[in-house]
């Protein structure tokens, strides 16, 4: 998991769907203050190729774990705050009391159903809920969405709230995650555990090796850039720039791969300096 940059789009067709999200919204919160609860429709959906393409801010990658589901896997456009449910860590619904003190299920963030603040991709492993075949742990976020103390029950009341899982549009995941060659994910803050917990970092065999193997490659790449330095070779600069897209976040598995370039980084200054690049 690694920080996003998503500065939201200016096209026609983006504004167009905003303001129709707009009236979605009035129109649903009205609806349950008249006591009413009509069905979220697919309108949430309609921009779904700004978050899931290679070209978008997410890079076809999962916002969670940042495996590719462009290509490799379909992929889920998840509701961070969940729209029609909410249930705990175990996945255990949430209880909310009524006006008349009667107790119910939460309703969900119904208000947030088409925000596109509150929309994220996620590959079904870190969206859908599973067990592993190993230990049994059950993963997969779905309704799930743990808070610190107060819970939101009406619009505007989310800006109160201190969720246990992390944005990384809103958040830097390093904050609350570390990681190095091993692939595995150490966290730092309650929010970093529950992300691990809840998405399977660390139980999800396959996703750890490919963290190792990103971490690994960075090494390889480090030692093919300074081969084409030193003989002058043409390929310099797009090594480089392969480097770069890396620590951008361009690639799968960015967040140990980053951590490779910055140990890395003394090594690799003379050529970042000669080209007038950054990290």
């Amino acid at each position: 998991m690694i920080k996003i940059e998503f500065d939201e789009p200016t096209s026609t067709a983006w504004v167009n769907w905003r303001q129709e999200c707009a009236a979605a919204t009035r129109q649903r919160i009205a609806a349950v203050q008249r006591g009413e609860s009509p069905p979220i429709t697919d309108l949430y959906k309609n921009q779904k190729p700004v978050y899931m393409s290679l070209s978008g801010p997410f890079h076809g990658k999962c916002a969670y774990c940042e495996s590719f589901i462009a290509a490799d896997q379909p992929g889920d456009l998840d509701h961070f705050r969940p729209k029609g449910k909410v249930t705990n860590s175990d996945h255990q619904s949430i209880m909310i009391q009524d006006e008349q003190g009667h107790a119910m299920p939460h309703p969900g963030y119904y208000w947030l159903a088409y925000d596109w603040r509150n929309l994220l991709p996620s590959c079904e492993d870190c969206n859908r809920p599973s067990k592993q075949k190993t230990g049994g742990q059950l993963i997969g976020k779905w309704d799930r969405f743990p808070v610190k103390g107060f819970r939101a029950m009406n619009p505007g009341e989310e800006a109160q709230e201190e969720p246990l899982l992390i944005h990384p549009v809103l958040q830097d995941p390093e904050q609350h995650l570390s990681v190095d060659d091993t692939g595995i994910f150490a966290a730092k803050t309650p929010e970093g555990k529950t992300c691990i917990d809840i998405f399977g970092l660390n139980v999800r065999e396959a996703l750890v090796e490919c963290r190792r193997a990103a971490y690994r490659e960075i090494k390889d790449k480090v030692i093919a850039l300074l081969n084409a330095l030193h003989h002058n070779a043409p390929e310099v600069g797009s090594r480089l720039s392969e480097l770069l897209d890396i620590k951008r976040g361009k690639k799968p598995y960015s967040a140990p791969a980053r951590v490779a370039i910055q140990k890395e980084y003394e090594i690799l200054k003379p050529a970042f300096d000669l080209f007038g690049r950054t990290t």
